[in-house]
Parts: structure tokens; C-alpha cells; sequence
């Protein structure tokens, strides 16, 4: 505290004296220079035509800022109107300082070669994700077919090709999605283990011998010790287990007429109540698919054949559809196409 003192005591005495205030303003002038000019060179590289078609020289006048902000042109403050854009008599200005001309239909858009340039000059799509392993795995079969043919191939070629095979085990060995078979895959970390199905979906549980003190206390709390580590995990492979959803779901809809006997199949084993069975069948035949991409929709018009070939072939006779059921049916359905099984 002492110290402290005597160095405020020193600072009071002897510090910098304060800075000078400034000069007060007299007769409504103020005593202060006036803040420099800044020149400021405006060049329009266009060439401009006068009214008459005769070729002008290129406008290129040196411009200064006022203390307002505002840019007069040097020695003809009359341009400031050219140079904003309005309309003044004078010289044609350039059409560098024209945003659009009159009469100009802008609606078309952009041409066509200005979109071909954009294109051209954009970057590339990534690569769609693949599935874990299956591309690396093309890329060792591929190199072990051109080992097969050595004799073409020259001793530096050779060495490069096997240390390509070593490359590519090793990267597969890296691959944290593993087969399990059934186009299901496998993950072992330290600490979970990780099941991703067909579809896409994942499966995660923790590995109890794992599991200290601390960690079993936080899970009776409610609190995941290892929730940080999983949601790293989901995000490193979100891209491949998208890949196999889309796979698994392209594979379901080449099966979709095969999905849709197996389900008629057990609705006449579940029930014989032939109005429950008109019932089901009618179901499966609205929630085919009528919209969405180019596969869903093949999918769904092959299920609804299928439907409709089914009715024609159990319903009939006295079991078959009446008129009325038709049009009762027809009128709650949500497809666009008509009911209409024995047309």
C-alpha cells in the first residue's frame, strides 16, 4: 500500500501535463484548418458517341470531395448530373454509367450462353457417398486384375501397383462401418458398440465393462457419458448410412409387386370376412404411389397391377365388388386414378 502511494503521489506531481483543450469558436468561425482535399480520378474506358454518331473522346476529369460528401467535377461543377445519372444537356455520357436502357425487356433472364459460361466456370458436384467399402473394395479387385497380367508391366509399374494394394487394405481396414451381412454393418469403438440396419437406421449400446463409477452414477442421473463420442460418430458416417437407406429403399421398390402379394397373401389368411377382405384390398390399391421420383412411381404402378389382377382373379362371382361398394369406395379414395377393379 505504501508503494502504491508514493507512485500516485509521483504520478500527480510529475505526470504528463493534460493535452490542450482546443481554440474556443469566434465570430462563428471555426479557429481549426480545414481537413485536406482528397482527388479522387473517375476514367470511363468506353468510348461514347454523341447524338450525332461521332465518336467522343474518352471522359476522364478528376473529381474532388467536398466537406458534405458529395463530387464535383473539377473546373465543370454543371456534370454532377451526368456523373449521378440524371439526364443533362451536354456530351452523351458512357454506357458504362447506364444501369438499363429504355425499352429494354429485361424479363427474359439471363441468355443462354451466360448460363452455359456460369455452368462451365462453377464447381463441380461432389460424389454422391458410397457404400463403406464397396468402392475401395472395386478399387483392389481392380489392381489385383492388372497383377494378373505382370508380364506387361515393368518392375517400377509393379511396385507401384503393390503399393496401391497396401493403400487400399489399409483404408478399408480404416473404414468405421464394417459388413455384417444382410446389407447391415457394424461399428466396435472403445466404448459402444454401433449396429446400422438395412435401412439406414442405427442401433447404439454401450459396452457395460466399460462402465466406471462415474459413468454408471451419470446414466442413473439420466446423463449419456458418452454422448459427445456418439454424436461425432453419427456425424462421420451420416453420408454413408444415407447411401444405404437410399440403397435398401431402391431395393424395396424394385420388389414392390412382390411386397404387395405377400400382403394380400396374409390379409386372406388373417380373415375370412369377405367385406374386411374388399376392405384391405381396396386399401393397398389407394396408397400405391401416383407421385414423387421416376422409381417410387414405377414401384407404385406395378403394386396397383398387381392389386387389381388379384381382385379380378378371388373377388368374383358372388364375392365380387358390387356397384355400390364401387362407388362408395371410389368416392373416399385419395389417388386420381378412378376405382374401377373389373374395367
Amino acid at each position: 500500500m505504501i508503494v502504491h502511494t508514493v507512485a500516485l503521489a509521483w504520478a500527480i506531481r510529475d505526470g504528463a501535463p493534460s493535452p490542450p483543450l482546443p481554440p474556443a469558436i469566434v465570430d462563428g468561425r471555426d479557429p481549426r484548418p480545414e481537413p485536406p482535399t482528397h482527388v479522387l480520378e473517375v476514367v470511363l474506358l468506353d468510348e461514347v458517341r454523341t447524338s450525332t454518331g461521332a465518336r467522343a473522346a474518352v471522359i476522364a476529369k478528376p473529381m474532388r470531395s467536398g466537406r458534405a460528401g458529395t463530387a464535383i467535377a473539377a473546373g465543370n461543377p454543371k456534370r454532377t448530373d451526368e456523373i449521378a445519372g440524371t439526364s443533362a444537356p451536354g456530351p452523351a455520357r458512357s454506357p458504362s454509367m447506364t444501369m438499363r436502357k429504355p425499352g429494354r425487356d429485361v424479363a427474359a433472364g439471363p441468355s443462354g450462353q451466360f448460363l452455359a459460361d456460369f455452368l462451365a466456370r462453377s464447381r463441380p458436384l461432389p460424389p454422391p457417398p458410397d457404400i463403406p467399402g464397396e468402392r475401395i473394395g472395386d478399387e483392389i479387385a481392380d489392381v489385383r486384375s492388372q497383377l494378373r497380367r505382370a508380364g506387361r508391366y515393368s518392375p517400377g509399374e509393379l511396385a507401384a501397383l503393390r503399393a496401391k494394394i497396401v493403400a487400399l487394405n489399409e483404408a478399408r481396414r480404416a473404414e468405421e462401418l464394417k459388413p455384417a451381412g444382410g446389407g447391415r454393418y457394424q461399428s466396435d469403438k472403445e466404448t459402444f458398440r454401433v449396429h446400422v440396419h438395412a435401412d439406414g437406421s442405427v442401433d447404439m449400446k454401450d459396452k457395460p465393462e466399460k462402465l466406471d463409477t462415474q459413468d454408471k452414477m451419470m446414466l442413473a442421473r439420466g446423463i449419456d457419458p458418452y454422448a459427445r463420442n456418439k454424436l461425432a460418430y453419427l456425424d462421420r458416417t451420416r453420408n454413408q448410412r444415407v447411401a444405404i437407406g437410399e440403397r435398401y429403399r431402391r431395393q424395396q421398390l424394385a420388389r414392390s409387386a412382390e411386397l404387395a402379394q405377400h400382403h394380400l397373401d396374409r390379409l386372406w389368411a388373417t380373415t375370412t370376412d369377405v367385406a374386411a377382405r374388399k376392405q384391405g384390398a381396396f386399401e393397398l390399391w389407394d396408397d400405391c404411389a401416383e407421385d414423387g421420383h421416376t422409381e417410387l412411381v414405377a414401384g407404385g404402378t406395378a403394386a396397383r397391377a398387381l392389386v387389381i389382377g388379384f381382385i379380378r382373379s378371388r373377388l368374383r362371382g358372388a364375392d365380387a365388388y358390387t356397384p355400390a361398394e364401387i362407388a362408395q369406395l371410389d368416392a373416399r379414395r385419395r389417388s386420381r386414378a378412378r376405382f374401377a377393379p373389373y374395367e
